[in-house]
Protein backbone atom coordinates (compact mmCIF):
# COMPACT_ATOMS: atom_id res chain seq x y z
CA UNK A 1 0.00 0.00 0.00
CA UNK A 2 1.22 3.37 -0.86
CA UNK A 3 2.12 5.59 2.04
CA UNK A 4 1.11 9.30 1.85
CA UNK A 5 3.47 11.58 2.56
CA UNK A 6 3.79 13.16 6.04
CA UNK A 7 1.75 16.20 6.58
CA UNK A 8 3.48 19.68 6.85
CA UNK A 9 2.30 21.63 9.31
CA UNK A 10 2.26 25.20 9.19
CA UNK A 11 4.53 27.42 10.30
CA UNK A 12 4.33 29.10 13.90
CA UNK A 13 4.78 33.17 13.69
CA UNK A 14 8.43 34.40 15.05
CA UNK A 15 8.49 36.51 18.26
CA UNK A 16 8.89 39.25 16.42
CA UNK A 17 6.03 38.98 13.68
CA UNK A 18 3.75 38.68 16.71
CA UNK A 19 4.75 41.50 18.39
CA UNK A 20 4.78 43.62 14.82
CA UNK A 21 0.94 42.41 14.03
CA UNK A 22 -0.42 42.86 18.10
CA UNK A 23 1.27 46.81 17.92
CA UNK A 24 -0.42 47.65 14.18
CA UNK A 25 -3.80 45.67 15.90
CA UNK A 26 -3.09 47.82 19.24
CA UNK A 27 -3.09 51.17 16.55
CA UNK A 28 -5.77 50.24 15.24
CA UNK A 29 -8.03 49.98 17.95
CA UNK A 30 -6.67 53.21 19.40
CA UNK A 31 -7.28 54.65 16.21
CA UNK A 32 -11.32 53.53 15.92
CA UNK A 33 -11.44 54.02 19.31
CA UNK A 34 -10.57 57.75 18.77
CA UNK A 35 -12.63 58.19 16.08
CA UNK A 36 -15.69 57.11 17.65
CA UNK A 37 -15.03 59.86 20.77
CA UNK A 38 -14.38 62.48 18.13
CA UNK A 39 -17.34 61.62 15.78
CA UNK A 40 -19.89 60.92 18.94
CA UNK A 41 -18.25 64.86 20.64
CA UNK A 42 -18.59 66.06 16.86
CA UNK A 43 -21.94 64.82 16.55
CA UNK A 44 -23.21 66.23 19.88
CA UNK A 45 -21.73 69.30 19.77
CA UNK A 46 -23.25 70.12 16.45
CA UNK A 47 -26.56 69.18 17.83
CA UNK A 48 -26.07 71.18 20.67
CA UNK A 49 -25.26 74.09 18.86
CA UNK A 50 -28.32 73.49 16.45
CA UNK A 51 -30.56 73.82 19.57
CA UNK A 52 -29.15 77.00 20.51
CA UNK A 53 -29.48 78.46 17.48
CA UNK A 54 -32.87 77.69 16.44
CA UNK A 55 -33.83 78.63 20.32
CA UNK A 56 -32.17 82.09 19.85
CA UNK A 57 -34.02 82.50 16.53
CA UNK A 58 -37.18 81.37 17.47
CA UNK A 59 -37.28 83.78 20.77
CA UNK A 60 -35.65 86.82 18.40
CA UNK A 61 -38.71 86.14 16.22
CA UNK A 62 -41.48 85.88 18.91
CA UNK A 63 -40.55 88.95 20.31
CA UNK A 64 -40.36 90.93 16.99
CA UNK A 65 -43.40 93.03 16.22
CA UNK A 66 -44.01 91.00 12.62
CA UNK A 67 -43.12 87.10 13.73
CA UNK A 68 -42.99 86.25 10.10
CA UNK A 69 -39.81 87.60 8.38
CA UNK A 70 -38.26 86.51 5.46
CA UNK A 71 -34.58 85.49 6.77
CA UNK A 72 -32.25 82.96 5.74
CA UNK A 73 -31.40 79.64 7.18
CA UNK A 74 -35.36 78.98 8.67
CA UNK A 75 -38.72 78.64 8.53
CA UNK A 76 -41.16 79.39 10.76
CA UNK A 77 -45.22 78.88 10.95
CA UNK A 78 -48.08 81.31 13.06
CA UNK A 79 -50.80 79.03 14.28
CA UNK A 80 -54.15 79.64 16.54
CA UNK A 81 -55.21 76.67 17.62
CA UNK A 82 -55.41 74.22 14.04
CA UNK A 83 -55.51 77.74 11.88
CA UNK A 84 -52.27 78.47 10.01
CA UNK A 85 -52.66 82.97 10.73
CA UNK A 86 -48.82 83.20 8.95
CA UNK A 87 -46.01 81.19 7.26
CA UNK A 88 -42.91 81.02 5.22
CA UNK A 89 -43.56 79.01 2.21
CA UNK A 90 -42.46 75.90 4.20
CA UNK A 91 -45.24 75.39 6.91
CA UNK A 92 -44.18 73.51 10.30
CA UNK A 93 -47.10 70.93 11.64
CA UNK A 94 -48.52 71.90 14.28
CA UNK A 95 -46.86 70.99 17.46
CA UNK A 96 -46.88 71.69 21.48
CA UNK A 97 -44.20 73.73 23.19
CA UNK A 98 -40.70 73.16 23.20
CA UNK A 99 -37.99 71.48 20.84
CA UNK A 100 -39.27 68.71 18.20
CA UNK A 101 -38.21 67.46 14.89
CA UNK A 102 -40.66 67.17 11.59
CA UNK A 103 -39.86 66.12 8.60
CA UNK A 104 -41.80 68.44 5.51
CA UNK A 105 -41.02 67.64 1.74
CA UNK A 106 -38.43 64.87 2.89
CA UNK A 107 -36.10 67.81 4.42
CA UNK A 108 -36.10 67.09 8.68
CA UNK A 109 -36.18 70.37 10.49
CA UNK A 110 -35.70 71.02 14.26
CA UNK A 111 -38.09 72.96 15.43
CA UNK A 112 -38.82 75.11 18.11
CA UNK A 113 -42.32 76.33 19.23
CA UNK A 114 -43.36 78.96 21.73
CA UNK A 115 -46.28 80.95 22.28
CA UNK A 116 -46.02 84.82 20.93
CA UNK A 117 -46.82 87.72 23.24
CA UNK A 118 -50.61 88.14 21.80
CA UNK A 119 -54.11 87.64 23.72
CA UNK A 120 -55.18 84.92 21.05
CA UNK A 121 -52.85 82.53 22.41
CA UNK A 122 -50.84 81.98 19.19
CA UNK A 123 -48.24 79.53 18.87
CA UNK A 124 -45.21 80.33 16.56
CA UNK A 125 -43.15 77.65 15.48
CA UNK A 126 -39.53 77.93 14.44
CA UNK A 127 -37.37 75.63 12.18
CA UNK A 128 -33.63 75.48 11.19
CA UNK A 129 -33.08 72.52 8.76
CA UNK A 130 -30.54 69.96 10.09
CA UNK A 131 -27.65 68.88 7.62
CA UNK A 132 -26.99 65.13 7.24
CA UNK A 133 -24.70 63.32 9.97
CA UNK A 134 -22.71 62.12 6.50
CA UNK A 135 -21.50 65.62 6.18
CA UNK A 136 -20.95 66.33 9.91
CA UNK A 137 -18.63 62.99 10.14
CA UNK A 138 -17.26 62.23 6.29
CA UNK A 139 -14.38 64.92 6.25
CA UNK A 140 -13.41 63.72 10.03
CA UNK A 141 -13.58 60.32 8.94
CA UNK A 142 -11.37 60.52 5.90
CA UNK A 143 -8.84 62.39 8.35
CA UNK A 144 -8.79 60.17 11.11
CA UNK A 145 -8.64 57.11 8.45
CA UNK A 146 -5.05 59.09 6.92
CA UNK A 147 -3.93 59.40 10.36
CA UNK A 148 -4.74 55.70 11.50
CA UNK A 149 -2.93 53.91 8.13
CA UNK A 150 0.06 56.49 9.19
CA UNK A 151 -0.16 55.07 13.21
CA UNK A 152 -0.69 51.75 12.38
CA UNK A 153 2.37 51.41 10.15
CA UNK A 154 4.22 53.34 12.01
CA UNK A 155 3.47 51.09 14.93
CA UNK A 156 4.42 47.72 13.21
CA UNK A 157 7.37 49.07 11.97
CA UNK A 158 8.29 50.24 15.52
CA UNK A 159 7.03 46.90 16.58
CA UNK A 160 9.26 44.84 14.41
CA UNK A 161 12.33 47.00 15.06
CA UNK A 162 12.42 47.05 18.71
CA UNK A 163 11.07 42.88 18.84
CA UNK A 164 13.94 42.51 16.50
CA UNK A 165 16.65 43.76 19.50
CA UNK A 166 14.39 42.24 22.32
CA UNK A 167 15.29 38.55 20.40
CA UNK A 168 18.39 38.81 19.27
CA UNK A 169 19.69 37.37 22.41
CA UNK A 170 16.99 34.33 22.06
CA UNK A 171 18.54 33.77 18.72
CA UNK A 172 21.97 34.34 19.87
CA UNK A 173 21.10 31.48 22.53
CA UNK A 174 19.21 29.24 19.66
CA UNK A 175 22.84 29.07 17.98
CA UNK A 176 24.76 28.53 20.90
CA UNK A 177 22.49 25.78 21.78
CA UNK A 178 22.93 24.32 18.36
CA UNK A 179 26.71 24.55 18.82
CA UNK A 180 26.67 22.01 22.24
CA UNK A 181 28.05 18.74 21.42
CA UNK A 182 27.59 16.03 24.03
CA UNK A 183 31.52 16.21 24.41
CA UNK A 184 31.60 19.18 25.03
CA UNK A 185 33.90 21.00 27.68
CA UNK A 186 32.41 24.44 27.65
CA UNK A 187 28.84 25.68 29.46
CA UNK A 188 27.05 28.31 27.45
CA UNK A 189 28.23 31.40 27.26
CA UNK A 190 26.34 34.02 29.48
CA UNK A 191 23.64 36.33 27.74
CA UNK A 192 22.58 39.72 28.37
CA UNK A 193 19.31 41.60 27.13
CA UNK A 194 16.00 40.74 28.06
CA UNK A 195 15.60 39.30 31.33
CA UNK A 196 13.72 36.52 29.98
CA UNK A 197 16.63 35.80 27.70
CA UNK A 198 18.79 35.76 30.46
CA UNK A 199 16.73 33.87 32.35
CA UNK A 200 16.42 31.14 29.52
CA UNK A 201 20.03 31.27 29.14
CA UNK A 202 20.91 30.78 32.67
CA UNK A 203 18.04 27.62 32.56
CA UNK A 204 19.67 26.25 29.77
CA UNK A 205 23.52 26.44 31.31
CA UNK A 206 22.29 24.75 34.14
CA UNK A 207 20.74 21.96 32.39
CA UNK A 208 23.53 21.62 30.17
CA UNK A 209 25.87 21.54 33.85
CA UNK A 210 23.04 19.08 35.08
CA UNK A 211 23.13 16.97 31.73
CA UNK A 212 27.34 17.16 31.67
CA UNK A 213 27.97 15.76 35.41
CA UNK A 214 24.31 12.80 34.29
CA UNK A 215 26.65 12.26 31.30
CA UNK A 216 30.07 11.75 33.61
CA UNK A 217 28.27 9.54 36.10
CA UNK A 218 26.78 7.54 33.09
CA UNK A 219 30.45 7.18 31.58
CA UNK A 220 31.87 6.16 35.13
CA UNK A 221 29.33 3.76 35.37
CA UNK A 222 30.02 1.91 32.23
CA UNK A 223 34.18 2.36 32.85
CA UNK A 224 33.02 0.98 35.96
CA UNK A 225 30.92 -2.06 34.86
CA UNK A 226 33.56 -2.57 31.88
CA UNK A 227 36.51 -2.71 34.42
CA UNK A 228 33.83 -4.81 36.62
CA UNK A 229 33.60 -7.54 33.72
CA UNK A 230 37.41 -7.65 32.88
CA UNK A 231 38.51 -8.00 36.42
CA UNK A 232 36.02 -10.45 37.19
CA UNK A 233 36.80 -12.81 34.13
CA UNK A 234 40.37 -12.57 34.61
CA UNK A 235 39.77 -13.49 38.57
CA UNK A 236 37.35 -15.90 38.10
CA UNK A 237 39.14 -17.91 35.32
CA UNK A 238 41.72 -19.91 37.86
CA UNK A 239 39.48 -20.69 40.63
CA UNK A 240 36.13 -21.70 38.37
CA UNK A 241 39.03 -23.76 36.30
CA UNK A 242 39.95 -25.63 39.47
CA UNK A 243 36.77 -26.18 39.99
CA UNK A 244 35.85 -27.70 36.84
CA UNK A 245 38.76 -30.16 37.23
CA UNK A 246 37.84 -30.94 40.66
CA UNK A 247 34.12 -31.91 39.09
CA UNK A 248 36.04 -34.08 36.30
CA UNK A 249 37.84 -35.75 38.38
CA UNK A 250 34.64 -36.86 40.56
CA UNK A 251 32.67 -37.59 37.18
CA UNK A 252 35.73 -39.77 35.66
CA UNK A 253 36.59 -42.09 38.60
CA UNK A 254 35.29 -43.28 41.65
CA UNK A 255 37.01 -42.01 44.62
CA UNK A 256 37.35 -43.08 48.05
CA UNK A 257 36.13 -41.20 50.80
CA UNK A 258 39.02 -39.95 51.94
CA UNK A 259 39.56 -38.16 48.64
CA UNK A 260 36.15 -37.30 47.55
CA UNK A 261 36.45 -35.05 51.07
CA UNK A 262 39.14 -33.37 49.68
CA UNK A 263 38.13 -32.73 46.40
CA UNK A 264 35.06 -31.61 48.30
CA UNK A 265 36.87 -30.05 51.09
CA UNK A 266 38.85 -28.13 47.59
CA UNK A 267 35.19 -26.90 45.68
CA UNK A 268 33.69 -25.40 49.16
CA UNK A 269 36.94 -23.51 49.54
CA UNK A 270 36.59 -22.15 45.80
CA UNK A 271 33.36 -21.40 45.66
CA UNK A 272 34.00 -19.32 48.61
CA UNK A 273 37.09 -17.41 47.41
CA UNK A 274 34.66 -17.13 44.36
CA UNK A 275 31.62 -15.93 46.70
CA UNK A 276 34.10 -12.86 48.20
CA UNK A 277 35.47 -11.76 44.76
CA UNK A 278 32.48 -11.35 43.19
CA UNK A 279 31.20 -9.77 46.58
CA UNK A 280 34.58 -6.91 46.70
CA UNK A 281 33.73 -6.39 42.68
CA UNK A 282 30.68 -5.57 43.07
CA UNK A 283 31.42 -3.64 45.98
CA UNK A 284 34.49 -1.57 44.36
CA UNK A 285 31.82 -0.89 41.17
CA UNK A 286 29.19 0.51 44.15
CA UNK A 287 32.01 3.10 45.48
CA UNK A 288 32.58 4.53 42.09
CA UNK A 289 28.99 5.57 41.48
CA UNK A 290 28.95 7.70 45.05
CA UNK A 291 27.17 11.13 44.21
CA UNK A 292 28.69 13.84 46.19
CA UNK A 293 25.12 14.92 47.31
CA UNK A 294 24.59 11.65 49.17
CA UNK A 295 26.94 12.43 51.88
CA UNK A 296 25.64 12.88 55.23
CA UNK A 297 27.33 14.12 58.55
CA UNK A 298 27.78 11.14 61.35
CA UNK A 299 29.91 10.29 64.26
CA UNK A 300 32.50 8.35 63.55
CA UNK A 301 32.98 7.10 66.70
CA UNK A 302 29.73 5.68 66.77
CA UNK A 303 30.25 3.78 63.78
CA UNK A 304 33.68 1.95 64.89
CA UNK A 305 31.88 1.01 68.03
CA UNK A 306 29.60 -0.59 66.36
CA UNK A 307 32.57 -2.31 64.32
CA UNK A 308 33.71 -3.52 66.99
CA UNK A 309 30.99 -5.40 68.93
CA UNK A 310 29.84 -6.97 65.61
CA UNK A 311 33.33 -8.26 64.98
CA UNK A 312 33.77 -9.01 68.80
CA UNK A 313 30.66 -11.62 68.64
CA UNK A 314 31.37 -13.24 65.45
CA UNK A 315 35.21 -13.63 66.90
CA UNK A 316 34.82 -14.18 70.47
CA UNK A 317 38.79 -15.27 71.08
CA UNK A 318 40.22 -11.59 69.44
CA UNK A 319 39.55 -9.03 71.45
CA UNK A 320 38.65 -5.77 69.25
CA UNK A 321 37.86 -2.95 70.96
CA UNK A 322 37.64 1.18 70.07
CA UNK A 323 40.42 3.83 72.18
CA UNK A 324 38.26 7.19 72.82
CA UNK A 325 34.50 7.14 73.61
CA UNK A 326 33.90 11.46 72.29
CA UNK A 327 31.92 11.49 69.92
CA UNK A 328 33.41 12.75 66.43
CA UNK A 329 31.54 14.45 63.33
CA UNK A 330 32.50 13.58 60.01
CA UNK A 331 30.75 14.28 56.51
CA UNK A 332 30.94 11.96 53.69
CA UNK A 333 28.96 8.35 53.33
CA UNK A 334 28.64 6.42 56.19
CA UNK A 335 28.25 2.64 54.38
CA UNK A 336 31.91 3.39 52.36
CA UNK A 337 33.64 4.22 55.88
CA UNK A 338 31.83 1.41 57.90
CA UNK A 339 33.08 -0.83 54.32
CA UNK A 340 36.26 0.44 54.67
CA UNK A 341 36.73 -0.67 58.51
CA UNK A 342 35.09 -4.43 58.32
CA UNK A 343 37.84 -5.02 55.60
CA UNK A 344 40.83 -3.65 57.56
CA UNK A 345 39.24 -5.89 60.34
CA UNK A 346 39.21 -8.57 58.19
CA UNK A 347 42.45 -7.83 56.91
CA UNK A 348 43.89 -7.88 60.43
CA UNK A 349 41.99 -11.41 61.20
CA UNK A 350 42.41 -13.16 57.99
CA UNK A 351 45.74 -12.49 57.03
CA UNK A 352 47.26 -11.14 59.48
CA UNK A 353 46.41 -13.43 61.75
CA UNK A 354 45.57 -10.93 65.03
CA UNK A 355 44.53 -11.50 68.44
CA UNK A 356 44.16 -7.77 69.60
CA UNK A 357 42.80 -5.83 67.47
CA UNK A 358 42.30 -1.65 67.93
CA UNK A 359 39.81 1.00 66.26
CA UNK A 360 40.14 4.62 66.92
CA UNK A 361 39.08 8.25 65.33
CA UNK A 362 40.64 11.28 66.27
CA UNK A 363 40.48 14.83 65.08
CA UNK A 364 44.02 16.03 64.30
CA UNK A 365 44.85 20.14 64.06
CA UNK A 366 47.73 21.00 61.42
CA UNK A 367 48.64 24.88 61.42
CA UNK A 368 46.82 25.28 58.03
CA UNK A 369 44.37 21.96 57.97
CA UNK A 370 42.02 20.05 60.30
CA UNK A 371 42.39 16.12 59.31
CA UNK A 372 40.04 13.09 61.03
CA UNK A 373 42.31 9.97 61.41
CA UNK A 374 40.77 6.51 61.34
CA UNK A 375 43.48 3.99 62.84
CA UNK A 376 42.91 0.04 62.89
CA UNK A 377 46.12 -1.82 64.77
CA UNK A 378 46.60 -5.26 65.30
CA UNK A 379 49.11 -7.60 67.15
CA UNK A 380 49.31 -10.19 63.64
CA UNK A 381 52.21 -10.46 61.66
CA UNK A 382 52.34 -7.32 59.92
CA UNK A 383 53.18 -6.71 56.38
CA UNK A 384 57.18 -5.56 54.88
CA UNK A 385 57.46 -2.19 54.08
CA UNK A 386 58.37 -3.49 50.57
CA UNK A 387 54.42 -4.66 50.26
CA UNK A 388 52.85 -2.26 51.86
CA UNK A 389 52.11 0.29 48.67
CA UNK A 390 51.70 -3.14 46.51
CA UNK A 391 48.93 -4.59 48.60
CA UNK A 392 46.77 -1.05 48.29
CA UNK A 393 46.44 -2.08 44.64
CA UNK A 394 43.52 -4.60 42.98
CA UNK A 395 44.21 -8.26 43.12
CA UNK A 396 47.62 -7.90 45.07
CA UNK A 397 48.29 -10.26 48.05
CA UNK A 398 50.39 -10.28 50.84
CA UNK A 399 53.42 -12.18 51.02
CA UNK A 400 51.62 -15.18 53.00
CA UNK A 401 50.35 -17.78 50.07
CA UNK A 402 49.12 -20.25 52.32
CA UNK A 403 45.46 -17.68 52.90
CA UNK A 404 43.49 -17.39 50.34
CA UNK A 405 41.79 -14.18 49.56
CA UNK A 406 40.50 -12.05 46.14
CA UNK A 407 43.51 -9.29 46.54
CA UNK A 408 40.24 -6.35 46.76
CA UNK A 409 40.22 -6.23 50.93
CA UNK A 410 42.79 -3.28 50.51
CA UNK A 411 42.02 -2.07 47.35
CA UNK A 412 38.01 -1.16 48.87
CA UNK A 413 39.76 0.87 51.58
CA UNK A 414 41.90 2.88 49.10
CA UNK A 415 39.52 3.23 46.67
CA UNK A 416 37.05 4.54 50.11
CA UNK A 417 39.97 7.00 50.99
CA UNK A 418 40.21 8.34 47.15
CA UNK A 419 36.43 8.90 47.38
CA UNK A 420 36.38 10.82 50.46
CA UNK A 421 39.46 13.07 49.51
CA UNK A 422 42.20 11.39 51.72
CA UNK A 423 44.91 8.72 51.97
CA UNK A 424 45.25 5.45 53.15
CA UNK A 425 48.81 4.68 55.02
CA UNK A 426 50.22 1.77 56.32
CA UNK A 427 52.74 1.31 59.09
CA UNK A 428 54.33 -0.61 62.07
CA UNK A 429 51.23 -0.13 64.90
CA UNK A 430 52.24 -0.01 68.61
CA UNK A 431 50.51 -3.60 69.39
CA UNK A 432 53.34 -5.31 67.11
CA UNK A 433 51.57 -5.86 64.11
CA UNK A 434 49.96 -3.01 60.93
CA UNK A 435 48.44 -0.23 61.64
CA UNK A 436 46.19 1.22 58.56
CA UNK A 437 45.66 4.91 58.59
CA UNK A 438 42.73 6.30 56.75
CA UNK A 439 43.67 10.12 56.76
CA UNK A 440 40.97 13.05 55.46
CA UNK A 441 40.77 16.41 55.68
CA UNK A 442 37.88 18.15 57.12
CA UNK A 443 37.69 20.76 54.82
CA UNK A 444 36.20 18.61 51.67
CA UNK A 445 35.55 15.30 52.06
CA UNK A 446 35.07 14.05 48.82
CA UNK A 447 36.09 14.99 45.17
CA UNK A 448 33.65 17.37 42.84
Amino acid sequence: MRQSPPRLLPRSLSVRARVAWAAGLAAALVVLVGAAASAVTLVTNEYQQRDRRVDAVAEALASSGNPITRGQGYVATLRIGDTVVESTPVALPAATPGLTTAVVRGVTYRVRTLPVARPDGALLSVGVREGPTRALIGPLARRLALAGAVAVALAAALGWWFAGRAVRPLRRLITQTRTLTSDGAQAPAPLHGAAEAEELSRAITDLWTRMTIAQERTRTALDSARGFAAAAAHELRTPLTAMRTDLDMLRAHPRGQPELDEIVGDLIRTQRRVESTVTALGQLAAGEVMRPEDRVTFDVTELFDRVAQEDARTHPTVRIATRGDQPLLMTGWPDGIRLAADNLVRNALTHGRATEIELSAALVENADRRQIELCVDDNGVGLPPTDRDRVLHRFERGPHPQVSGSGLGLALVAQQATLHGGTITLTDSPLGGLRATLTINTDDHAPR
